[in-house]
């Protein structure tokens, strides 16, 4: 499984987001174009609907109240009769279109006449007729006037549909189909969308109206908005998914491996006083030194300081084992944190009284009292200096100060070993954790338990500790207790 999980797990899981990403592509690729014939067919509606109310606006002076004129002139089906009608001149149809207004009525004369043998393209020739006096003057500003009526209309119609973008209109000559404008014909020519032709006046045909989008990119992407927010979440949520579930490996595979250190450290460090009971057992049996006193009693202290130092030991493992499932119960009563640093300065003296070590101890002028478990705290301080103990160079010299300051109690613990770099100064709290890049450390047997302990008890007393000092200048612990107040 090992070799399973480091050799593919990242391979696959890089498959799988090329294929995640590359499936919500392709999905909104297709839903891009979709929505691109959609757009166009809105843009289609709102044309072929603003021609349809221009026009009706054209011959309804007089007819406001004709219900039957109304629904017809705004009914699709007479839209699409009068588009038939434009479409068919244009494929060489004569054709003929009249309306006369009435009181009783309106009338439209339609008439198509189509040759029944092909003949000689000729040229066409479109009659227009003016009744009731009109001028080709009036004719025109009419046409003008109608023209910005329907621009207006179909703009309206656009922001209807939802439609906001810039587009533009191409004016063609009801005789000729030529447009009016050969600049804004030419940019048409590459837009995304070009409308139909539409009259916009019944009255009489001087122009035709086409819309021209020149780009609709951005309302498809407005209107897909929603649905690229959501792949976007999905892809982010996958990655982070991925992303968790490597650091959750990665951390079990890290744990694992501090679990198999911690096996191999705590047998050596149960081994140890074991052994050395052992042999100091056979020995007072085996030189019957029960003749000898002395050599016997110093025999039997070497085996009870071992037997001590197994159930320190054992105390570790059990109580972070109980502050990790949360039954450890503290006992505070008033605490002198001077008088417990105290003892574990000079018993760390007592045991380590080789000339090697020096520990110098600079309590407070002032008292110095927490509201604290006395035998946790004392376990604290004792990990402490144990560490600076046995992480120092050969010549360990450790400095212990304690001071309090605005309502605090700050503790230090310095040593003068190689220190500890940034990166690993929250680390080292972890529980098994050991750094692995000093080879000096890795000779100093150890369980990676006793910061993690120290932290705990700490945080339970509602105090913090931090780590200062550069490498190769040795560490710097300090812990921040709050001061004692009667309640």
């Amino acid at each position: 499984m090992k070799w399973l999980s480091n050799r593919y797990a990242y391979p696959l899981v890089l498959f799988a987001m090329i294929a995640s990403i590359a499936l919500q592509a392709a999905w909104l690729i297709q839903l891009f174009h979709s929505q691109q014939v959609q757009v166009k067919r809105d843009l289609d509606q709102a044309v072929a609907d603003a021609a349809r109310m221009s026009e009706y606006l054209s011959v309804a002076p007089g007819h406001e109240n004709n219900e039957n004129f109304r629904n017809f002139f705004l009914s699709p089906e007479w839209l699409q009769l009068k588009q038939s009608y434009t479409h068919m001149r244009n494929k060489g149809i004569s054709s003929r279109f009249e309306t006369e207004m009435r009181n009783d009525s309106t009338l439209i004369t339609i008439g198509l006449r189509i040759a029944n043998h092909k003949s000689k393209p000729r040229k066409r020739r479109l009659v227009s007729v003016f009744d009731n006096g009109e001028t080709l003057e009036t004719v025109m500003a009419a046409d003008k006037r109608d023209l910005r009526r329907m621009d207006s209309l179909v703009k309206l119609e656009c922001r209807r549909q939802n439609i906001n973008t810039s587009s533009f209109y191409i004016l063609y000559d009801y005789k000729t189909g030529k447009p009016e404008s050969q600049e804004n014909w030419n940019k048409a020519q590459n837009a995304d969308y070009r409308s139909l032709h539409f009259g916009y006046n019944l009255n009489f045909f001087i122009h035709t109206y086409q819309l021209v989008v020149p780009s609709i990119t951005k309302v498809v992407l407005q209107r897909m908005r929603y649905y690229l927010i959501s792949s976007f979440l999905m892809i982010l949520l996958t990655g982070l998914a991925f992303r968790f579930l490597f650091k959750v490996l990665q951390s079990q595979r890290l744990y694992t491996q501090a679990r198999l250190a911690f096996t191999g450290n705590m047998t050596h460090e149960l081994k140890t006083p074991v052994a050395i009971i052992e042999a100091a057992l056979d020995s007072i049996t085996r030189y019957q030194l029960k003749n000898d006193p002395v050599r016997m009693e110093n025999y039997l202290a070497i085996s009870k300081t071992e037997i001590n130092r197994l159930n320190l030991m054992i105390d570790k493992v059990l109580n972070l084992e109980q502050l990790d499932n949360g039954e450890i119960n503290l006992r505070p009563e008033l605490y002198d944190v001077q008088q417990g640093l105290d003892r574990v300065v000079s018993s760390m003296r007592l045991q380590n009284g080789g000339g090697s070590v020096t520990i110098d101890y600079f309590p407070s002028e002032e008292p110095c009292f927490v509201n604290g478990d006395p035998v946790h705290l004392t376990n604290v301080f004792y990990n402490l200096l144990d560490n600076a103990v046995k992480y120092s160079g050969p010549e360990v010299l450790i400095k212990v100060t304690c001071k309090s300051v605005h309502e605090q109690i700050i503790v230090t613990v310095q040593d003068n070993g190689p220190g500890i770099s940034k990166i690993y100064r929250n680390r080292i709290f972890e529980r098994f954790f050991r750094i692995p890049e000093n080879p000096d450390i890795h000779m100093v047997k150890g369980t990676g338990l006793g910061l993690h302990y120290v932290k705990q008890i700490i945080a339970k007393h509602g105090g913090t500790i931090t780590v200062a000092g550069e490498p190769d200048t040795g560490s710097i612990f300090i812990v921040n207790l709050p001061a004692y107040h009667e309640i």
